[in-house]
Order: structure tokens, then C-alpha cells, then sequence
């Protein structure tokens, strides 16, 4: 074995270039939290301005068997829920991205009259897909979160405030229900 080559293996170490662990994960870098991309087609001026947003949770609901003892028995099967998706954005001086949102509410719901009442089937018109990116060390794509199926629930207010020194951007909250997500791996 020439000199270099391999590591010190004392009594009791073992050379860490010679062991192989299957529990040993492909790679030790972590998932940083700014580490990430989103796209919402339908809406971009807001994408352009994203701040932050959340990878929505899921649950998995148990469905229970009642029996004469005490005791329920658990079975999966039950129903899925997702958690609403959450984005936040800096709101540019014309309120573009802020306006995008608002038009499709109320493009979905009635607000004003009676000629915008939905009676009628939901069309592919009301919803739209975001896709959230996650990127690794070196910033290239690794990971879709593809969430289908979105339309805003939500839009937070704007907190306008004269007493402060300097300028702050404001920052607005959109709330988004959704049908489901996929992880894709690329």
C-alpha cells in the first residue's frame, strides 16, 4: 500500500476511505431555508417579489372502528388534507402584484351584483398551479413541489406608517387553498 494513499487505521479506528455504511446518507449538506424559487404563472409580479412561502403540510386523517370494549381500532384510509399554501411579497409602488390577486377574487366570487354568481360548474379558469423550486448548495434545481389546483383565499391588508425614519417596504400576505402537491425529484 503506498504511503498517502489511505488514512491512519490505529488500533481500533477504522480508515473512514475503506468503510462503507448503507446508513450512510449520499450527501451531509442541508436544505437551507433561502434555498428556493416559486412560480405561479397565473401570477408574475408577485413571483417576482416573493419573499417567503410555505411547503404546505399534509395529513392523513384515521379512520376508528368502534368495538364493545373500550378501545377503537385504527385503520388508514382515511382522507387527505393539505394546509393552505402561504406567500409572502414585497408590494411594488403600483400594487401590480397586489391588484393580480385581488382581480382573480373576485373574478371566483360574487362581490358586487348578481351577474357574478357561480351557479354553474368551476372552470379551469379559477385555479392555476404553483410550482415551488428548491435548489441545492450551489443553487441548481433539485426538487419541484408542483401544488395543483390553487385559488386565493386570502389577502392580507397594507399597513401604511408615517411615524417611521426611513422606508420600509410593505409587505403582503396571499392565502391559497389547494387540491394536492406532488415532490418531484429531477
Amino acid at each position: 500500500m503506498p504511503s498517502g494513499t489511505y488514512g491512519y487505521t490505529g488500533p481500533g479506528i477504522p480508515d473512514i476511505n475503506r468503510v462503507t455504511n448503507p446508513r450512510q446518507p449520499d450527501t451531509n449538506n442541508i436544505l437551507n431555508s433561502n434555498y428556493f424559487k416559486f412560480e405561479f404563472t397565473r401570477l408574475p409580479t408577485m413571483t417576482y417579489f416573493c419573499q417567503r412561502v410555505n411547503m404546505p403540510s399534509v395529513s392523513l386523517s384515521v379512520v376508528d372502528q368502534p368495538t364493545r370494549f373500550g378501545l377503537r381500532n385504527k385503520y388508514v384510509g382515511g382522507d387527505y388534507t393539505f394546509e393552505e399554501l402561504s406567500v409572502e411579497f414585497i408590494v411594488d409602488e403600483k400594487m401590480l402584484n397586489y391588484k393580480e390577486i385581488y382581480e382573480w377574487m373576485r373574478s371566483i366570487g360574487n362581490m358586487e351584483n348578481y351577474d357574478d354568481v357561480i351557479d354553474k360548474e368551476q372552470t379551469p379558469d379559477f385555479f392555476s398551479d404553483a410550482r415551488l423550486i428548491i435548489t441545492n448548495s450551489s443553487f441548481k434545481e433539485q426538487i419541484h413541489v408542483v401544488m395543483k389546483e390553487t385559488f386565493p383565499i386570502a389577502l392580507s391588508g397594507l399597513n401604511f406608517d408615517s411615524t417611521l425614519g426611513e422606508s420600509q417596504p410593505l409587505i403582503a400576505v396571499a392565502t391559497f387553498a389547494l387540491r394536492n402537491y406532488n415532490i418531484v425529484t429531477l
